[in-house]
């Protein structure tokens, strides 16, 4: 199937805004070996960094497939754009511009808990929208891993929502980045060929 040509121009739209969520997380990166103790390195907050990072990574990649969808309309092309969006959203959660009132990024990330999970919430749902626009066959090659895939996320996003303490959010950061790294690579194996 040859490609509509709108998608060019979306592929572009897509990659400047995907690039700012990648660009302001490997920026925080950078602060954080630069000052360490003004910032508060911690396993729960890098956890969910390098997350998204992988996240976007492999969302921009497999966005190629968008190739796929038969006929672009301002809706679809708008829903992208949004989805995107969330992308570099999570990114500045997770690295906002200022922290002092807080005192490092995991005291902020962990009261500002209920914005960052309900961005993965709102991610796995239009994940789930994005997968339907590239037709029924996408749905049947992904088969049921996927759909565990996004009840799993589901299931990540309750426990960081209500659970307050530390040692939990460690381990569901740690879990979660294992996971996603784990199921990625199972499906880059088995669907490369796609």
């Amino acid at each position: 199937m040859t490609p509509d040509p709108i998608y060019t121009h979306i592929r572009i739209v897509l990659s400047i805004i995907l690039g700012l969520g990648i660009t302001t997380l490997l920026r925080g990166i950078a602060s954080i070996i630069e000052h360490p103790r003004r910032f508060g390195w911690s396993w729960i907050h890098m956890g969910w960094v390098v997350w998204a990072l992988v996240s976007i990574m492999t969302f921009w990649w497999w966005e190629f497939r968008l190739t796929q969808v038969p006929v672009w309309t301002f809706g679809s092309y708008l829903f992208i754009v949004c989805y995107c969006a969330l992308y570099f959203m999570m990114s500045t959660m997770l690295f906002p511009s200022d922290v002092r009132e807080f005192g490092s990024y995991e005291n902020y990330l962990l009261a500002r808990r209920g914005w960052f999970f309900g961005l993965i919430a709102l991610l796995t749902v239009m994940d789930l929208v994005d997968t339907s626009l590239k037709g029924n066959a996408r749905w049947q090659t992904l088969g049921a891993a996927y759909t565990a895939h996004a009840l799993i996320m589901l299931g990540v996003v309750l426990l960081g929502l209500t659970q307050k303490r530390r040692r939990v959010q460690l381990t569901l950061a740690l879990f979660t980045l294992v996971y996603q790294a784990a199921y990625f690579g199972f499906e880059y194996f088995t669907l490369a060929a796609d």
